[in-house]
């Protein structure tokens, strides 16, 4: 992290990729290192009132937190432009980025296979469960806010309306009314807000964040905002539609939040996320139902995220090395697509148009994503420490390569989701390598050696392991793509 701050002369500035309320953000290369960095300006209104607190916060946050699936932050600097009234700018300066996720899914050359997905996917969670351990909310989780490098990194960014938060004051698993600290409902872009804050809840924890994590999962599937509502009724009225209108016995008490107060009855529809999703395969429709729950004390966390079944079952998480690389793309700059022919993998089921809804069958490129390859899958002792991190997803085609381990190997390192914690600043931790008391797993019937018999299907591939060695980063894996680019808050 920095120590003091910059000077607007140490940047060349390139190319705008984006504005906002808060100001602009510019592609620079440092002059000196020649290192390609995003340039985010700070309006300065008034100055008399100092710097909005906003920005503090983000940049307190930032300088908290180190994990490799959230933006660092590498220099500051101030201008004062030049006349009287002009406003004091304060420019943060990040790594730059290739890519942010809404600007890939805009592009049309752009496919975005199952397994690149989940390893997007992974990494977000690894991110938000880092953050929520460290008692941070992010508050905004869409996907223009999730910044992808061409080296499949993932890194979520900003954190101006992040803030620390306190879970000994609400916990919404044991009693959604909590204690008297309260936090602002007008947080999160609106089509990523949960119902919860919608309908005026003041008292909230992470489970915020995981209904953007949803609304995220689902559009990378349908390559459109899934929720696009006008307004905050007409916002609430498409989850109902979606997700199903809450009841007493889906969600105690959801009636005497204050957004209730002088609605006689919301229309009454039944869930139907699950039939709208499910040619996507039943395990990541199952998570994308956890995510998309409306009671706030039902909904998924991180951690529980991290061990569902869609990690666990094939295609494994793409592996970077193998994704191709695509051109530069930004919700900002989305000119010149749209008459390009598209880049990715051969043979990508097509994605959903428009809102979500069933697709006729069979799919353009064959039959549905889930029906693929429907082969065994590993038993989940077999990666009790999770996958290798070098070795992910691949295709299935040929003879496996090896056998599933019949055990973790002792040079196996900590769950990639297992961070120390629970308050900053993080220190590192020694490597676990086994769970406490954990037996040895059993070996699958159809991982006996010997020949196999005819009426099982053949043996999914899957990589040999990972040599023994600890992880950097406390426990976290990094993935082989040299320095991870960052994009912006």
């Amino acid at each position: 992290m920095f120590a003091g701050c910059g000077r607007q002369e140490d940047y060349d500035v390139l190319t705008k990729l984006g504005e906002g309320t808060f100001g602009e953000v510019h592609k620079a290369v440092h002059r000196e290192k020649g290192t390609a960095v995003a340039l985010k300006r700070i309006l300065m209104h008034n100055e008399k009132e100092g710097m909005p607190v906003t920005a503090l916060r983000e940049i307190k946050i930032l300088k908290a937190l180190h994990h490799p699936c959230i933006i660092d932050i590498l220099d500051m600097f101030i201008l004062k432009s030049q006349g009287k009234d002009s406003p004091l700018s304060v420019y943060m300066v990040f790594p730059y980025m290739d890519h942010d996720l809404a600007g890939l899914l805009e592009n049309e050359r752009v496919k975005l296979s199952p397994s690149q997905i989940k390893l997007y996917m992974k990494q977000l969670l690894e991110g938000t469960e880092y953050m929520h351990r460290n008692h941070i909310l992010h508050r905004d989780m869409k996907a223009a806010n999730l910044l992808i490098s061409n080296t499949g990194s993932l890194k979520i960014a900003d954190f101006g309306l992040a803030r620390a938060y306190d879970p000994s004051i609400v916990d919404v698993k044991e009693d959604f009314r909590g204690k008297e600290r309260k936090y602002t409902n007008c947080v999160v872009t609106r089509w990523y807000r949960p119902p919860e804050l919608l309908l005026g809840a003041r008292q909230y924890g992470g489970e915020v964040d995981m209904w953007g994590i949803g609304c995220v999962l689902g559009e990378m599937f349908s390559r459109k905002p899934i929720l696009p509502g006008s307004s905050d009724l007409d916002q609430l009225d498409k989850i109902w539609q979606l997700c199903g209108t809450p009841n007493e016995r889906s969600w105690p008490g959801f009636d005497t939040l204050p957004g209730c107060e002088g609605v006689k009855r919301f229309s009454n529809y039944p869930r139907r996320l699950r039939n709208f999703y499910e040619m996507i395969g039943p395990e990541t429709v199952d998570l994308l139902d956890k995510l998309l729950t409306c009671n706030p004390r039902e909904r998924i966390n991180a951690e529980e995220a991290l061990d569902h079944d869609y990690f666990w079952t094939d295609p494994l998480p793409a592996d970077p090395k193998t994704l191709p690389r695509y051109e530069a793309s930004h919700e900002f700059d989305k000119r010149g697509r749209r008459n390009q022919a598209p880049i990715g993998p051969p043979g990508m089921p097509q994605p959903m148009d428009g809102h979500p809804r069933p697709l006729p069958m069979p799919l353009a490129h064959g039959p549905p994503m889930h029906m693929n390859n429907r082969r065994p899958p590993p038993p989940r002792e077999a990666f009790r420490n999770g996958p290798p991190p070098q070795h992910y997803g691949g295709p299935s085609q040929g003879p496996p390569p090896a056998p599933y381990p019949p055990y973790p190997p002792a040079g196996y390192g900590p769950p990639p989701h297992r961070y120390p914690g629970p308050m900053l600043p993080v220190q590192n931790a020694a490597p676990i390598y086994l769970r406490p008391g954990q037996p040895p797993p059993q070996i699958a019937p159809w991982q006996q050696p010997g020949p196999r018999p005819a009426h099982l299907p053949p043996r999914p591939p899957v990589p040999m392991n990972r040599a023994p060695g600890g992880f950097p980063n406390n426990g976290n894996p990094s993935y082989n793509g040299g320095p991870t680019q960052l994009n912006y808050g």
